[in-house]
């Protein structure tokens, strides 16, 4: 989907306090060790269903908290807190850790009142170079160090809407301080408007090329921006991950329709879509040609990843 500069502008305007409570929580460490609870054999029971053909989790939440999870940014500290146990006590007694993000996906079709588009929360970074302190807190959500990161999208436009912008926030854009916090002022990539290709300056934070292939202008001023001082990436495009893994889980209220699953599902095959599972275009958001075919995302196939 094409997003036209107006659209484009909300949008930012939207997502604004996100990427300036992110870099709060980023910077706060906190103390907090949940993990899944082991060591003993009493079964932990979960209210996780998965869907028939293993694509994506459902949630089914009582009326107080799905207005909950609409209602509160997912970085202020008591609603960490809250995604937190979610993890702990729903995601990760039923599922192995083999997610980098979990996404959360409120089944809305339309925007809750002063609610953003989407919200990210870093649970870890071990990446050099790309403005952000190192840190994992990852047991306190339950993985053993896999889970990179959660966000919440707070309608159910998972092709259409911010679910790479809102992913792309796990590298950037930390180096440079813009008007929007978190985006970009001029450059135009993920990160500017939900519809346009990644950057290279992008392509280069989350390690998908060399600085040396940094070219378009905007890119290039952001690179070589003075108050950007540690701009070495490790790991390098050589030797960092390309291929990431996601779990999308679905919160309603009521029980999913057939027509509900099969558009989930359709959905979830937009973003992931690689040329050689079929066609890709510019209908919709899709990780393979908005990275020029250097990223890949697999979601799904749950029935692998059960306990």
């Amino acid at each position: 989907m094409t997003f036209q500069s107006q659209t484009n502008r909300k949008f930012l305007f939207s997502l604004l306090f996100t990427g300036i409570l992110f870099t709060t929580s980023c910077n706060n460490d906190d103390a907090t060790s949940g993990s899944n609870p082991s060591g003993d054999n009493t079964p932990v029971t979960t209210n996780l269903a998965i869907e028939p053909s293993n694509t994506f989790a459902h949630l089914k939440l009582t009326a107080a908290d799905y207005t909950y999870w609409n209602s509160n940014s997912i970085n202020a500290a008591a609603t960490t807190e809250k995604i937190k146990t979610l993890c702990q006590s729903e995601i990760y007694p039923a599922l192995k850790d083999e997610y980098d993000f979990i996404v959360f996906v409120m089944n809305n079709s339309t925007l809750p009142t002063g609610m953003p588009y989407g919200e990210y929360h870093s649970v870890k970074n071990d990446t050099q170079g790309i403005g952000l302190q190192l840190f994992n807190d990852s047991s306190a959500f339950g993985s053993a160090g896999k889970l990179q990161g959660v966000y919440f999208l707070y309608k159910n436009n998972i092709d259409l809407g911010p679910f790479l912008h809102e992913m792309f926030h796990r590298w950037g854009n930390w180096i440079v301080p813009q008007n929007y916090g978190g985006h970009w002022d001029s450059v135009q990539g993920i990160l500017s408007g939900a519809g346009n290709n990644m950057a290279d300056i992008e392509l280069y934070l989350c390690g998908a090329i060399p600085a040396n292939q940094i070219t378009d202008p905007e890119s290039l001023a952001i690179y070589n921006d003075s108050r950007y001082t540690n701009k070495v990436r490790v790991p390098n495009s050589e030797s960092s991950q390309k291929k990431f893994k996601s779990l999308v889980v679905l919160m309603s209220q009521t029980d999913l329709t057939a027509e509900e699953i099969t558009s989930i599902k359709n959905k979830i095959a937009n973003i992931t879509r690689t040329p050689a599972e079929g066609t890709t275009n510019s209908a919709y958001q899709n990780i393979y040609n908005k990275s020029r075919g250097l990223l890949t995302l697999t979601i799904g196939g749950l029935n692998l990843d059960k306990k």
